[in-house]
């Protein structure tokens, strides 16, 4: 199958998401910086979501440069990952609202944890179509990144600002390209 389709698809699911998050934002309650400096739970939260979003959209499209042709494994698995990324609007609102408390950052956390999974796994398939399964191989940010995502969503009743800064470091952290071994 071509994966023109499942791209254009992606594509346009992610803009969607990242569209629906920022119309979610709240307007200050008035004119003045301080009015904004009450909504900064829910501007961060928003910040660090984008942030997620946006990484995830860079390495989908770099792993579909590097594909010929996918199949229904490959698609499933991509609406799998990409049902996973669509509750982020939600629950970025829902953490917003309340930034401190458990069962919304824990979910937060959690589907960060599980967008990370799905991609590795989609990664994997990817390399199993290609024939490529024995060099099939998951860097240290890989594994990093997805026990973070998982410590941090157990981290997030304990200390919910930690939580925030771990994420984000590691999320920050994709931003950096990685230096392949040829």
């Amino acid at each position: 199958m071509e994966k023109n389709r499942l791209e254009a698809f992606s594509d346009g699911v992610l803009a969607i998401i990242i569209t629906i998050m920022v119309l979610e934002l709240e307007k200050p309650a008035g004119d003045s910086f301080a009015d904004l400096m009450q909504l900064k739970p829910t501007l961060l939260t928003y910040f660090l979501s984008f942030l997620f979003v946006a990484t995830y959209w860079v390495n989908h499209h770099m792993l579909f440069q590097k594909t010929d042709h996918i199949n229904v494994k490959i698609l499933w698995c991509n609406v799998a990952w990409l049902f996973v990324m669509s509750l982020i609007p939600f629950i970025t609102n829902w953490v917003g609202s309340y930034p401190t408390s458990q069962v919304p950052l824990m979910l937060y956390f959690i589907d960060m944890a599980l967008s990370s999974l799905i991609f590795h796994l989609m990664f994997y398939l990817i390399a199993v179509e290609m024939g490529q399964k024995d060099k099939f191989r998951l860097s240290a940010r890989n594994y990093v990144s997805l026990a973070t995502y998982i410590v941090v969503a157990i981290l997030a009743s304990l200390c919910p600002i930690a939580a925030y800064i771990i994420a984000a470091v590691v999320t920050c952290w994709w931003i950096i390209p990685e230096k392949k071994k040829e």
